[in-house]
């Protein structure tokens, strides 16, 4: 017999059987619906005790005490009773609002337990703390929520992202972060975010949504205190890709008129080029840019302008300009 693979297969099935033995012993489960549910005890296991004492506060709301208890069962416990108290210590200060601490704890989690079966409850825990700071939720500090927590929730994202890129988890992250970015108003920022989430989840729930979010956050910016024409024609050319590619989409009828919006203020910027080519007396110049106006933003304003004055520059007979 060969007594060293014997030894090597008895190690394994004993190793499994205490595995066993101990998920029958202490066992709970996570329910999207209902939360944590616990179907044994733990008492029998050190640690157990004080187990058992945490779960019956943390299903009753008393989240600061729960995690107590559960940081004594992890320090002084055995398996399973640790890694089971380590997920809800960041359950509970995800309950208790405190979202910097939450996602510390799912960090060390998932750093001690990188093939738990809970480990897609702790990236799902994460990615909670960091909507809840994106949103508005403000961090704390000496027992005081005293600061606006969205730098906290990006570095959150950046975090989620780098420890299972492309995930669902990371997705939803992707769009909270630009739609934080949005709502400060800082639309730079967002289009770039956005940008990111069409660019790595093509195939996402929010793909259109971020479609759209890039042209409305290129347009928001461009009407800013410092006039460019360009971010104008950026968006245009956002919007009218959208309504190609999602024509048959609700929000295609938003996509074009936000399309005409960005061509009017185009059309306003040449039909000014050309009147200042008029002014300078460079009559072809300024009849290159009201033919332009004319014929490529037909549907604006500002048209009927240009074509007015192509009127009075068409070539008189006898071949001269008209001044």
């Amino acid at each position: 017999m060969n007594f060293r693979r014997f030894r090597g297969t008895a190690a394994a099935a004993t190793a499994l059987l205490a595995v066993l033995c101990a998920a029958a012993i202490a066992d709970i489960t996570w329910n999207g619906t209902t939360g944590w549910q616990k179907s044994t005890d733990g008492t029998s296991l050190a640690g157990g005790k004080q187990f058992d004492k945490a779960f019956a506060l943390y299903v009753n709301g008393k989240y600061s005490r729960a995690r107590k208890l559960f940081e004594k069962a992890a320090k002084k416990g055995e398996e399973p009773i640790v890694e089971d108290a380590k997920i809800l210590i960041g359950e509970c200060q995800l309950g208790d609002r405190n979202y910097r601490q939450a996602f510390k704890a799912f960090e060390e989690f998932l750093d001690a337990y990188p093939a738990s079966r809970y480990v897609d409850r702790a990236y799902a825990g994460e990615l909670e703390a960091a909507r809840a700071l994106l949103r508005g939720a403000k961090s704390k500090a000496l027992g005081l929520r005293i600061w606006p927590g969205r730098a906290s929730g990006e570095k959150m994202v950046d975090k989620i992202t780098r420890r299972r890129p492309f995930s669902d988890y990371a997705r939803d992250a992707q769009i909270e972060l630009a739609d934080a970015y949005y709502r400060k108003k800082l639309f730079i920022e967002s289009a770039s975010a956005y940008q990111q989430y069409v660019e790595l989840y093509r195939e996402g729930p929010d793909v259109q949504r971020a479609f759209l979010g890039v042209g409305k956050s290129i347009l928001r910016d461009a009407q800013g205190p410092v006039y460019t024409p360009l971010p104008y024609y950026k968006a245009q050319s956002v919007f009218d890709g959208f309504v190609r590619q999602y024509g048959e989409s609700p929000d295609a009828a938003e996509a074009r008129k936000l399309s005409a919006r960005s061509g009017e203020k185009l059309a306003e910027h040449y039909l000014g080029v050309a009147k200042w080519y008029l002014k300078m007396g460079q009559v072809e110049a300024a009849r290159t840019y009201f033919n332009k106006v004319a014929t490529e933003y037909g549907g604006t304003k500002w048209a009927e302008q240009a074509t007015s004055y192509l009127v009075h520059l068409a070539p008189k007979a006898g071949g001269a300009d008209a001044s």
